[in-house]
């Protein structure tokens, strides 16, 4: 999906920030924004990048958030070739496309992993941390935060969708009816279907949260400026 972000951030000013050190020393290589106004425990937004990309494609996102936050954007774990990766493989179950469960699960816990330890590591506040992904890494958002929501305060699925596979395992409790969802979509998006969005919503009301669902016209499989500014505000 990286390609179809270029447009965005070919035209930030703010593309240097790709050129930021990888970490290495935790389970998942990442990027860090660190922030420029720092309190005690400062909020944290985690990004998951889509299939066939990497921690470079949505770290210019960082210079729109709010200053006190701590920006990481993870590299998923599965190599397809070089500077590309996946969260997952996928599988088609009676000509549908569905996620490899397998691949799922084991991105799924690579991730709480790293919350745990990035919050750790730089002294976050675990009751203000945020997961963020497109396309695969939106899926990977419901993976996680749908699974253990007591790791975050909120997830913000941008053109994803909820895999048939994830339910069974989603049970209502308090802290997933606390669990803030900003879920983004374009209307015109050819990859992942809009009504997506839709189901997501509904199924998240169905156990018992809040989501607040958002569509783009005309935007296609992309992030656009309004999309950003609309989940600024939310954060």
């Amino acid at each position: 999906m990286r390609a179809l972000l270029l447009f965005f951030f070919y035209s930030s000013p703010l593309a240097i920030y790709a050129q930021q050190t990888l970490h290495t020393d935790l389970n998942l290589k990442y990027l860090i924004k660190e922030p420029a106004v720092k309190t005690a425990k400062s909020p944290l937004i985690i990004l998951l990048h889509g299939f066939g990309s990497n921690e470079t494609d949505l770290f210019d996102l960082a210079a729109s958030f709010p200053k006190n936050f701590i920006v990481v954007s993870a590299r998923a774990p599965m190599s397809l070739g070089p500077d590309a990766y996946q969260w997952f493989g996928n599988k088609t179950v009676k000509g549908v496309t569905e996620g490899d469960e397998g691949d799922l699960k084991r991105s799924r816990n690579k991730i709480k992993i790293f919350i745990v330890a990035i919050v750790k590591q730089y002294h976050a506040d675990p009751s203000q941390v945020y997961l963020c992904g497109f396309s695969q890494g939106a899926m990977m958002s419901y993976e996680v935060g749908l699974t253990s929501p007591g790791l975050l305060k909120g997830i913000a699925p941008l053109s994803g969708r909820i895999f048939d596979s994830l339910k069974p395992e989603v049970k209502k409790s308090a802290s997933l009816g606390h669990l803030k969802a900003f879920i983004g979509h374009g209307d015109a998006d050819n990859r992942v279907d809009p009504v997506s969005a839709t189901h997501a919503a509904a199924y998240l009301k169905k156990m018992g949260m809040l989501p607040s669902l958002h569509f783009y016209k005309g935007m296609s499989h992309s992030i656009s400026d309004s999309e950003i500014q609309d989940l600024v505000k939310w954060l």
